[in-house]
């Protein structure tokens, strides 16, 4: 089946480069970045304000069971499966605390959220979660810290103001400079590259993406930014986009170069939108 792509050409070479180097790539947030050094140099990590919500007369559970729920983006992954496995080694270690791990079979969000508020409803001691959607999640969570209800998440944020904790696995920067340098390292400074994330609005992804651009462009300013595309939590869209996108930008590649040798040849205005076809 032939499959026919239009894609916009910037014809403005030079004003093309210049916004593509302020615009961020797409996937990224908009918040702050702060890139870290190009060498070696360990960043600095600062003491913040506490900046979370608070569980309203949340009960002293202190030498109490302890009933938690941990709602990930989605079970049945490998990444999931792990942290599910490490609750439970933690709670056997507590001795007081019991952990079900629950959730959707896909990254999204309302399913997410219907979980957490079924849970919520039931009546339990504390959420853990990882969000699909920052700010889509918060209503529900705020809800269960209204219920005394005590909530933390981990890999990707919320609303802070939605949540008591918040548990990185590392800092967004520090992840943006490896990929960067590894990638630099793998294809070389002056190659192209496409990023596959899951959502635009998985909150983590999206804040390693956005210090993965900044690094970027303070120290490996020849690679090539291609385009980043959505593949949720699948694996199976994953390999497939990996393998589609780079024959696909190759094709554009060799299309726009022949097509703009002809035009000079025959002296022809060159129109906007050019096609590539992928069988």
């Amino acid at each position: 089946m032939i499959r026919t792509v239009t894609l916009i050409a910037a014809l403005a070479f030079v004003a093309g480069q210049a916004a593509a180097a302020e615009k961020r790539w797409d996937g990224a947030d908009d918040l702050p970045v702060n890139p870290l050094a190009c060498d070696a140099t360990p960043g600095t990590v600062a003491a913040q304000p506490y900046d979370g919500g608070k569980a309203t007369n949340a009960p002293d559970k202190a030498g109490k069971p302890i009933t938690l729920v941990d709602v990930p983006k989605l079970i049945g992954i490998g990444y999931f499966n792990a942290t599910s496995k490490g609750m439970q080694i933690a709670a056997k270690e507590l001795g007081n605390v019991t952990v079900t791990t629950d959730g959707p079979t896909e990254a999204k969000i309302d399913e997410q959220i219907k979980f957490i508020d079924n849970y919520v409803t039931k009546g339990i001691d504390g959420v853990l979660f990882a969000a699909n959607d920052p700010v889509a999640i918060a209503p529900v969570l705020k809800k269960a810290l209204g219920k005394g209800i005590h909530v933390v998440g981990y890999d990707a944020n919320s609303s802070p103001d939605a949540r008591e904790w918040f548990v990185n696995q590392a800092e967004f920067n520090g992840i943006g400079k490896a990929l960067v340098d590894q990638m630099a390292k793998e294809i070389g400074e002056d190659k192209s590259f496409g990023i596959v994330t899951s959502t635009f609005t998985t909150p983590n992804q999206a804040r390693w993406i956005a210090e993965m651009w900044a690094y970027a462009a303070k120290c490996h300013p020849k690679l090539k930014w291609l385009e980043t595309v959505e593949a949720q939590e699948e694996p199976a869209a994953q390999l497939l986009v990996h393998r589609v996108m780079p024959v696909a930008h190759c094709c554009l590649r060799h299309l726009r170069e022949h097509r703009l040798r002809v035009a000079q040849q025959k002296k022809l205005h060159l129109a906007p939108a050019i096609e590539f076809i992928l069988e």
